[in-house]
């Protein structure tokens, strides 16, 4: 399946909310195992290349059937990127997407429902990044991977969601350790109003809690 141009983005459409004063992501659980894998970089200087899936170091979680997954690469890089999506105890990959063409700089996101994937519930799936350097020798690609897990929302959950404005629902799902969601629901504000510095400087301070880096000015 070929990734399609426009990245599942949408128009973006003006908004009044304001950036919300702190998402303080409070992982759900303690000491938890590291499951990320960071790209780490390939080159120096400016041939430095960084690629890292957004997502915490232990299993991230998500309320959503369809939810999206977000990524960072540094620089565009003259190689091929492949997607991976693994539910855990199946050999057979859930959704495989291929871009043969060189990717932008930047934070990107694909949206589970552009391409008609589900996630069961209580089922872990790990989605793994590769920029393809060379097709001959996949031992030359620069990977990146992390763990998604989709839960029932609690009912207090559903119930502080039902009662807050659109602009603090990030706030409320970091609250309750979602990462995914808290993710999205800023990353939807920022497509929304893509010129609020304000909405960028409150998701690096989120990913920035679960010790990733990503430019402020990127969208």
């Amino acid at each position: 399946m070929v990734l399609p141009s426009a990245w599942g983005q949408k128009t973006p459409k003006p908004t009044s909310e304001k950036a919300p004063a702190k998402v303080r992501f409070r992982p759900p659980t303690q000491a938890a195992p590291s499951v990320r894998l960071t790209g780490g970089s390939r080159g120096s200087g400016d041939t430095r290349l960084e690629l890292d899936v957004l997502a915490p170091d232990d299993v991230g979680l998500t309320t959503q059937p369809q939810p999206s997954l977000f990524w960072y690469q540094s620089r565009r890089a003259n190689a091929e990127f492949e997607l991976t999506l693994l539910q855990e105890n199946e050999i057979r990959p859930t959704l495989q997407v291929f871009m043969d063409r060189p990717m932008e700089a930047g934070i990107h996101r694909l949206r589970l429902s552009d391409h008609g994937v589900t996630l069961a519930i209580g089922i872990e799936y790990q989605w793994v990044l590769a920029l393809v350097h060379d097709p001959d020798n996949r031992s030359r690609d620069l990977v990146s991977s992390g763990v998604i897990k989709r839960i029932e929302p609690a009912a207090e959950l559903k119930r502080e969601l039902e009662q807050s404005p659109t602009g603090s629902q990030a706030a409320v799902y970091a609250d309750a350790g979602i990462w995914y969601d808290a993710l999205a629901a800023l990353s939807d504000r920022i497509e929304a109003s893509p010129e609020d510095r304000l909405l960028r400087d409150a998701r690096v301070d989120l990913l920035r809690q679960v010790g990733l880096n990503a430019p402020v000015d990127q969208p």
